[in-house]
């Protein structure tokens, strides 16, 4: 029998900035004008602060520990395929959109939440580390994803799941995302850093797709 799980979570998030001061080099990255990042994640009522650089770029390339296997990169390329057509799914349809760029840190945030949902047989949802309680932006940050926003901006997130023998390939991983409203959501929103996380486990692929950007 086919088993297909899929889960999502998409969301904004509120942010606020102040220069951070008094902090040793061991507490905070390098670089000038060091800032301090409060989110307010409402959509699972935390908030919690991250230490930002200015000097922060999304990174282009996989980290050494996390490399980007054919699988995610096909899949990646994929999700692009389908934003650059637009589709009509659950709830309305969306126009095209810009190609997501693969972000190193997100790869190690679904990397790391996929070897967790592979371990554990299933999908936790609602997207809370059953390890820690860590939430998708959480997670993201965790994983050195930590732009400094615009000011006045939003962190726009996403975090889609996917799970079961019946998906093995992008198609049939898209064509599932595509039956629910959240999901196109997030396939069609509109941030440009991403990445792909396949795990494998015993009851069959896990994917996580993670999307972030500032609007």
């Amino acid at each position: 029998m086919t088993r297909v799980t899929v889960g999502a979570a998409v969301g904004a998030a509120m942010v606020w900035m102040s220069v951070l001061v008094g902090c040793s080099p061991s507490e905070v990255p390098s670089g000038p004008d060091l800032v301090k990042v409060t989110v307010t994640d409402a959509q699972y009522g935390v908030t919690f602060d991250y230490q930002a650089s200015p000097a922060f770029a999304p990174l282009r390339v996989p980290l050494a520990d996390f490399p980007q296997s054919v699988a995610e990169r096909d899949m990646l390329a994929a999700v692009n395929a389908e934003r650059a057509r637009g589709g009509v799914c659950p709830g309305g349809s969306f126009a095209p959109v810009g190609a997501l760029q693969f972000e190193g840190h997100l790869h190690r945030a679904a990397t790391l939440y996929g070897r967790e949902l592979a371990a554990s047989g299933g999908l936790t949802l609602p997207h809370r580390s059953a390890v820690d309680g860590r939430v998708p932006s959480q997670r993201m940050v965790d994983a050195g994803y930590r732009p400094v926003p615009p000011r006045g901006g939003q962190w726009v997130f996403g975090e889609s799941l996917a799970g079961g023998a019946g998906l093995t390939a992008p198609a049939e991983v898209i064509a599932a995302w595509k039956g629910s409203s959240s999901h196109c959501a997030a396939l069609f929103g509109a941030v440009s850093d991403a990445s792909v996380a396949r795990v494998d486990g015993a009851a069959g692929p896990y994917w996580v797709l993670n999307t972030a950007g500032w609007r």
